[in-house]
């Protein structure tokens, strides 16, 4: 028997992967017409946020002939428009986006925005001056904030005045790893969507339908992405993801294999990717996370569900080395530096403490040839 996708039953142009809790809410609240205001929608980097976010937009937009229910369509000209992120009255800030001074503010310079880490009050002026104008396109202007958790200390209170009285027929939609950072006064005032991981075969199902790989890059794309449907994306729009991937595995194995002073020069090294990329940095710490949690369910019988299937004779080489207890150990330190460096901790400190607590390997415990 054929197992129905449950997302044969979205809208047209309805295109977020997985969440269909998350998404069923927000079809049926823009089907009865009880829209919130304001949204709050967290989830791990790369999980679908934005593609949920932009969603709602084509759907509040959407010009279709068909029903509420049946928005987004996907094929209007509003709905192509949002698409391609040419749409009038869709905004997505960041904290690299430009300040226009169209608020009173001095514009910035590329080089000031390429170096902004935070969303500063200005980028909140610029949307409430934004949100006091009429529709360019006479529908809902909807203001996509891409990093809610990283705004500067002046900024949520000057968001809170838009959230307590919105202007009519605007849309403010929050993007945020965590609403721990948030101040609760804003949280209070939004409705609030909490995405998880994705299962790895609706993410397979994703990449056969939209892109030209094979069932074998597509499966293993899908376990390599974590659960997270944009990394799925990135990698397969990207010739060298796959030998990047085996190169980063061939570095971290051999710390894992290495001495305590290889394991301090790769924290100061990781420190200072840190600074450079930080998405970069967070894409290795979660492979280490990923190959201990494939260590851990070698040791306990469950090679099933191994995701770095391609290495996986070597992690079980190294699963014998090492206890159930020294790979759960190595998993929450890793949870412990991504934690702390999303509160701006001392990056190299943190990244010693996680490498203090990586078991001795044994001499040949790592096989040179990783990737048989």
């Amino acid at each position: 028997m054929t197992t129905r996708s449950p997302a044969a039953d979205r809208p047209p142009g309805w295109r977020t992967i997985g969440h269909e809790g998350a998404s069923r809410f927000l079809q049926r609240s823009v089907a009865s017409g009880r829209l919130a205001h304001a949204f709050l929608i967290t989830g791990p980097a790369h999980v679908g946020k934005a593609a949920l976010a932009l969603d709602l937009a084509r759907a509040v937009n959407c010009g279709g002939e068909g029903p509420p229910a049946e928005r987004p369509c996907g094929e209007c000209a509003a709905c192509g428009r949002i698409t391609r992120g040419v749409h009038s009255d869709i905004v997505v800030i960041d904290e690299r986006t430009p300040i226009t001074g169209a608020a009173g503010a001095q514009a910035s310079t590329e080089e000031q925005d390429s170096r902004r880490t935070m969303i500063s009050i200005d980028h909140i002026r610029e949307m409430q001056h934004r949100a006091a104008l009429n529709s360019f396109e006479g529908g809902w202007r909807v203001f996509i904030i891409d990093g809610a958790d990283r705004m500067s200390p002046e900024a949520p209170d000057a968001l809170l005045k838009t959230l307590e009285e919105p202007p009519p027929n605007v849309l403010i939609v929050l993007l945020a790893q965590s609403d721990e950072l948030i101040p609760e006064t804003i949280v209070s005032r939004c409705q609030r969507v909490k995405l998880r991981h994705v299962p790895a075969e609706e993410i397979e199902r994703a990449l056969l339908d939209r892109t030209p790989l094979g069932g074998e890059e597509a499966r293993v794309l899908a376990k390599l992405a974590d659960g997270k449907p944009g990394r799925a994306f990135s990698a397969a729009e990207d010739n060298t993801a796959l030998d990047r991937y085996r190169q980063a595995v061939f570095r971290v194995v051999g710390v894992i294999a290495g001495d305590l002073e290889e394991r301090f020069r790769y924290a100061r090294e990781m420190a200072t990717e840190f600074q450079r990329d930080r998405s970069a940095a967070g894409r290795e710490l979660d492979l280490w996370r990923s190959l201990w949690r494939d260590v851990l369910l070698l040791r306990c019988g469950s090679g099933e569900w191994v995701v770095n299937t391609g290495c996986k004779e070597a992690l079980a080489t190294l699963a014998g080395s090492v206890s159930s207890g020294e790979a759960r150990s190595v998993i929450e330190a890793v949870d412990m530096v991504s934690h702390a460096l999303d509160r701006n901790a001392q990056a190299r400190l943190a990244l010693e403490v996680m490498m203090l607590a990586l078991p001795a390997v044994p001499e040949g415990a790592v096989p040179d040839d990783l990737f048989p």
